[in-house]
């Protein structure tokens, strides 16, 4: 007599649906993790971009300044009419760096997270500092620029840099501060930095 065979249940043995589980629980994280990445690029490149072009708004800036140069010399009358070209007159060399003396109300060496001109202080992310060398003593020189920010992701709670004002973050920065000897930008590792020299000449006017 032959035996009727049960059949076998449908489903899912509780092995399988662990299996099931851990694979799609790696494939997850990978997914995230790779979310995680291109969010912090996409950041990091939304800061490089702002500090070129707060640099490049720096160097026109500069170049501006230079069309008051209008007098070959050392002294101080020579650069008298310029703004930020004025401390080549303390110097046969170069100078420091230093935070540029604004002397206009829509201008600043501080910016916020969008680049922005700011004069408040919890707004500031960005600074920016200038060093000027003569070239040719009395008629031509070179500026340096240099705007530095926080890395994306070192904010509140992130090892900051050593000689950066106290603060709970980026914000309130004192962009006075950094012109000290001893910043070490370019090795400073939650610091990014941009760099751009230009060359300006006294600007010969002609008598009618």
């Amino acid at each position: 007599m032959n035996q009727m065979r049960r059949p076998k249940p449908s489903g899912f043995t509780l092995i399988e649906v662990m299996i099931a589980i851990g694979i799609m629980t790696v494939g997850s994280l990978g997914i995230l993790a790779m979310h995680q990445a291109v969010s912090n690029a996409n950041r990091a490149a939304h800061e490089m971009n702002t500090a070129l072009a707060i640099t490049e708004r720096w160097l026109e800036r500069i170049e501006r300044d230079s069309l008051s140069w209008t007098e070959q010399g050392l002294v101080t009358s020579s650069l008298s009419g310029t703004n930020y070209l004025s401390p080549l007159t303390t110097t046969t060399t170069a100078t420091d760096w230093f935070t540029p003396a604004v002397t206009t109300d829509n201008e600043s060496y501080a910016f916020d997270f969008f680049g922005r001109d700011t004069d408040q202080k919890d707004d500031i992310k960005y600074c920016t500092n200038l060093k000027l060398s003569w070239l040719r003593q009395g008629s031509s020189a070179r500026v340096d620029i240099r705007t530095f920010w926080y890395r994306a992701g070192h904010m509140l709670g992130s090892p900051k840099h050593g000689k950066w004002v106290s603060g709970p973050d980026f914000r309130g920065a004192e962009c006075d501060a950094a012109t000290a000897d001893g910043w070490d930008l370019a090795e400073a590792p939650n610091i990014d930095t941009v760099f751009t020299s230009t060359v300006v000449t006294w600007l010969r006017r002609v008598t009618p």
